[in-house]
């Protein structure tokens, strides 16, 4: 491997890795065009690196969240099934089409979440919300509501080779899911249902182990510092310029610039 592809994979791990748990976003959006821009991959190559990196990084934070009493079990069991039938199903239709086409939905997808995380950020503005442990509610939806929802969510995750977090969290936070348990079970979630759709990718020839291993390893480190930043740092400005920029490079990708 020459010096600059491996500056290049840092780079790919370092930024999205550090600005996903800093701001609270899913590095995912800026990781893949990333992966196509910077290291050549191609789209559904970047799709399966991805799904691995975050099915890999996301477990520390699992962890703590789980110790903070914020993952709701049954919950995790309904929706990972669920999901990881959708994103199978999803990445299979990502394999059928052709790359081209997988750019404009991948790059629409991005601009729908930049917008929907500007509006995020702007409603969230100033806001902390309460902290609630599944020791403090009695029952959570986790029935065929819940399945449903996330059958469909994970199909788009599969389709657009997301981690799935962007579309997991609306949906327990529309079915009652406080906060902080929301996060802590689509975190958990994540881990399985991401897993599930990088395998599937695998298997059909989609993966560079090289880089999963690389961007993986600085994820995981940067992850850690931009988690260790959060706590001393006030970011809705910056997710509502990270929301542009995710719009942006959605665009770019979409009319073929990357």
């Amino acid at each position: 491997m020459d010096a600059l592809r491996l500056f290049w994979i840092i780079l790919t791990g370092a930024i999205p890795g550090f600005l996903a748990t800093w701001l609270g976003i899913g590095g995912c959006f800026l990781r893949i065009p990333m992966m196509m821009a910077l290291l050549g991959l191609p789209i559904k190559t970047a799709y399966a690196v991805n799904m691995a990196v975050i099915s890999l990084t996301t477990i520390p934070g699992v962890i703590a969240h789980y110790r903070s009493r914020h993952v709701y079990s049954r919950g995790v069991l309904i929706a990972s099934i669920a999901a990881a039938i959708g994103v199978f199903l999803g990445t299979q239709l990502a394999i059928w089409t052709p790359s081209s086409m997988l750019k404009k939905i991948f790059g629409i997808a991005c601009i729908g979440v930049g917008i929907y995380m500007l509006y995020g950020a702007a409603k969230g503005r100033g806001k902390i919300p309460p902290r609630v442990t599944i020791d403090e509610v009695k029952r959570l939806e986790a029935g065929s509501r819940l399945f449903a929802l996330m059958f469909f969510a994970g199909i788009a995750t599969g389709l657009c080779g997301f981690g799935g977090g962007i579309y997991y969290m609306p949906i327990l936070n529309a079915l009652g899911y406080p906060m902080h348990i929301a996060v802590g079970t689509s975190s958990t979630e994540m881990i399985f249902v991401a897993g599930v759709g990088a395998a599937n990718l695998t298997i059909h020839g989609y993966m560079d182990v090289v880089s999963f291993i690389g961007i993986g390893a600085v994820t995981l480190l940067f992850s850690w510092i931009g988690a260790k930043a959060a706590k001393t740092t006030k970011a809705w400005i910056l997710k509502m310029a990270f929301g542009v920029l995710i719009g942006i490079v959605g665009g770019l990708v979409a009319l073929g610039f990357i």
